[in-house]
């Protein structure tokens, strides 16, 4: 029904080993890593490739990446440590990709590294640019690409999975998500309501559709918290401490996206969303990285979901 990952983040290696380990072993189809300069996160590519050797199944790789200037990831480097993750993990690497937030102090986090921040019609312009370039390389060519660039580029070796890692854009607005339908194998939204995610879906076919591609030829994925008891009595606790980590009012929207509960109502939840046309799920556990949620949801749900890692 639909394949479920889950997110991690966080400095501590050991901690993300076992979770890693420990997530691979239950059977969920992906695991990923934050990306960037935060102060939350490890070097994103740094930690995919030692922990790609801590799985054997799973699809691994960043929650998303950044392309929008080339002291952020350069285009060929980006190609180059994207083929060496994937020979680690034996092909399971996804290349995900993040056209950057508009929310405020963003553009100024960049900055404070000497990183420009474009706007976000350059951002989106010059990552459908890195989408191109990256797969081009990727199958052997000599690489001329001003807009990024290049001038008789190429990449060796070549990655294990052909023609190249699947990619992903994590896109919310209209002209990110008219991006991700040009050149896209999958797209995530992030905490979407079944009944939004199926608004932002019908944005996603309608740009398919003027592009020219099929409406199965891009996967479709949620971000969302999740937090998993054993009964009732127990869920109005965990949404309380929910509530109060995020600082959020008992009634806020972000509850209605998110899967918290026992087993019956996260699966009347997952259902919904496989009903708004979702392929997976992207679950971030409210107790990592202990491990418990993820062992309880994969012990009490993930039977009951068919779904299994996917090569494209």
């Amino acid at each position: 029904m639909i394949a479920v990952g889950v997110q991690t983040w966080g400095t501590d290696v050991a901690a993300l080993r076992r979770y890693w380990a420990a997530a691979d072993a239950l059977g969920y189809a992906r695991v990923t890593y934050g990306d960037g300069l935060w102060d939350f996160t490890q070097d994103g590519w740094t930690l995919l490739a030692a922990l790609a050797l801590s799985t054997q199944r799973c699809r691994i790789g960043p929650a998303v990446t950044y392309a929008f200037s080339p002291a952020a990831h350069h285009v060929s480097w980006l190609a180059k440590r994207a083929v060496a993750v994937d020979h680690l993990s034996h092909g399971r690497l996804d290349l995900r990709l993040g056209v950057g937030a508009q929310a405020p102090g963003v553009a100024d986090a960049w900055r404070h590294h000497g990183i420009a921040y474009p706007p976000a019609g350059e951002r989106l312009a010059r990552l459908e640019h890195v989408v191109d370039a990256v797969r081009r390389l990727w199958g052997g060519e000599t690489v001329t690409a001003p807009a990024v660039g290049l001038d008789g580029a190429r990449v060796t070796p070549a990655p294990v999975q052909r023609p190249g890692p699947p990619v992903w854009v994590a896109a919310m607005g209209p002209r990110a998500i008219e991006c991700t339908a040009r050149c896209a194998d999958g797209w995530e939204a992030s905490f979407l309501t079944p009944s939004a995610f199926a608004d932002a879906a019908a944005r996603l076919d309608a740009a398919l559709e003027r592009a020219g591609r099929r409406r199965a030829a891009v996967r479709r994925s949620v971000e969302i918290d999740a937090a998993i008891v054993d009964d009732a009595h127990d869920a109005a606790r965990v949404v309380e401490r929910f509530c109060a980590h995020r600082g959020l009012a008992r009634d806020a929207a972000l509850l209605d996206a998110a899967l918290l509960g026992d087993r019956d109502t996260i699966h009347a939840r997952i259902r919904a969303y496989a009903e708004v046309g979702v392929t997976d799920l992207m679950l971030g556990f409210a107790d990592f990285p202990d491990t418990a949620m993820l062992e309880r949801f994969a012990a009490r749900v993930l039977p009951a979901l068919t779904a299994r890692p996917h090569d494209r």
